[in-house]
């Protein structure tokens, strides 16, 4: 019998498979520039085919606006145009400029376009930072007034992402933090996800 570890494990590479399946899925389908609506319907099918999947972002991204577009069993031009600019931004490249039809990393979900508070307010750091080390990183933000947590949860503010990320973020350890903060933005907490740059402008450096 599989411990929970090993389950737990078991399920990550079962979603990972699935991501790296949509995303090519994805890339395929607007590799025309175009969304066509027998495509859509497909990308239906196979979310409900793969409940594990739609639980994590980016699938649950995508099967909100593929269930929104279909609701009314009618999709709309604004609805078909909204759902391709949808899974456009959660490409990593333009196939019409790579012309590569693999599944490639998604983009790291930053928005640093949030008003940062440093004072008393809770930070989780991840990813290799240009800055320095992690210890020197944690000193920075405590020296400013941060509270620092080693994993991201509601008393998080704010995950920082460090510049040396990979791209390839999903697949990595600290792709666990990242997927929990937007798991928890999507439960209506108000965790932010800011970039190395938009940390040290906030700290002031």
């Amino acid at each position: 019998m599989a411990t929970p570890d090993i389950e737990k494990s078991l399920l990550r590479h079962r979603v990972s498979v699935a991501m790296e399946h949509l995303l090519g899925m994805v890339q395929g389908m607007l590799a025309d520039g175009q969304l066509h609506v027998l495509e859509i319907k497909l990308l239906a099918t196979w979310l409900d085919a793969n409940a594990e999947a739609v639980a994590h972002w980016p699938a649950s991204v995508v099967a909100a606006r593929v269930r929104s577009a279909l609701a009314d069993g009618h999709i709309s031009e604004p609805e078909r145009q909204h759902l391709m600019q949808t899974l456009a931004d959660l490409l990593a490249n333009d196939f019409a400029q790579t012309g590569s039809a693999s599944p490639e990393p998604t983009r790291l979900p930053v928005d640093d376009a949030v008003h940062v508070e440093v004072s008393d307010v809770g930070f989780c750091l991840t990813g290799e930072f240009a800055y320095g080390t992690r210890n020197a990183c944690e000193r920075l933000t405590e020296k400013a007034g941060g509270v620092l947590f080693a994993a991201v949860s509601k008393k998080s503010k704010y995950l920082v992402i460090g510049s040396r990320a990979s791209p390839d973020w999903a697949h990595t350890s600290y792709g666990r933090k990242i997927e929990r903060a937007v798991e928890l933005q999507q439960q209506g907490h108000s965790v932010c996800i800011i970039s190395e740059q938009r940390w040290l402008q906030a700290l002031g450096c």
